[in-house]
């Protein structure tokens, strides 16, 4: 009679959870909302490009980057910048950057990275207006008619300004290629708007398919992240970010 042998059931399962963990403790970092990532320690940077669209306004273009240094796990601190500028409307052209400085305290496992801390932001809006001269047949030019410059999507950019708030989210690996997040903001304006901020992406592990990305770089990932925002006046705002983040 033939015996056959195998492992114990308890065995089995634990060779599988340390094959797992081997896995995600050789992850590089974790990527986190607004082209972020958790890493042990060292320096991190990320930029995206995408579009955004507001509520009963045109669609603008988008630009942000960040910087971020950690100085451990569990500590890290930075700065980024937002860029948006189009035709806001029919009236009115916009161009618009936000400042922010933040802290994050993060906790770190292998598989999974949570955060929470403070951001200070200020911008600078620039709206001007788009205005058309008015030729007649002759060639003569008539007098330029007077426009309504204030609108619901100029008056809601105008009434952003600096502001104080929090961040907060969370990284997880689905594979050691594959990760996603999620985010949420507060921000309360100086002048009394309140402003709330979700966001979700997808991201893809870059540095692990190169060799020269794994001797350069402690991370690389490419991420799409979609996200809303709303004030308290009910206005709310939709972007989507392709982007990318590089740590060192």
């Amino acid at each position: 009679m033939n015996t056959i042998w195998q492992w114990p059931g308890f065995l089995r399962k634990l060779g599988i959870s340390l094959l797992f963990l081997f896995a995600y403790s050789n992850a590089t970092g974790i990527p986190l909302p607004g082209q972020g990532i958790a890493q042990n320690k060292g320096l991190a940077a990320g930029a995206g490009l995408g579009i955004l669209s507001s509520s009963g306004c045109k669609t603008l273009w988008t630009w942000a980057g960040q910087g971020n240094y950690a100085y451990n796990s569990n500590l890290s601190g930075g700065a980024s910048i937002k860029f948006l500028g189009g035709n806001l409307d029919s009236v009115n052209n916009l161009v618009n950057q936000r400042y922010s400085i933040n802290a994050k305290f993060t906790h770190s496992k292998p598989r999974y990275a949570l955060f929470l801390g403070p951001v200070f932001s200020f911008e600078n809006t620039n709206l001007s207006t788009l205005r058309k001269d008015l030729i007649k047949e002759d060639r003569d030019f008539e007098p330029e008619p007077e426009m309504e410059t204030d609108t619901e999507c100029s008056n809601s950019y105008a009434k952003m300004g600096s502001s104080i708030g929090y961040h907060s989210g969370g990284g997880f690996l689905l594979t050691p290629n594959w990760g996603i997040n999620f985010g949420h903001g507060l921000d309360i304006t100086f002048n009394g708007t309140l402003i709330a901020s979700f966001s979700s992406a997808i991201a893809f592990n870059l540095r692990e398919k190169f060799e020269k990305l794994k001797k350069n770089t402690e991370n690389l990932w490419l991420s799409l992240e979609y996200s809303t925002s709303l004030t308290r006046n009910n206005a709310i705002a939709h972007s989507a970010i392709f982007g990318a983040m590089v740590g060192f």
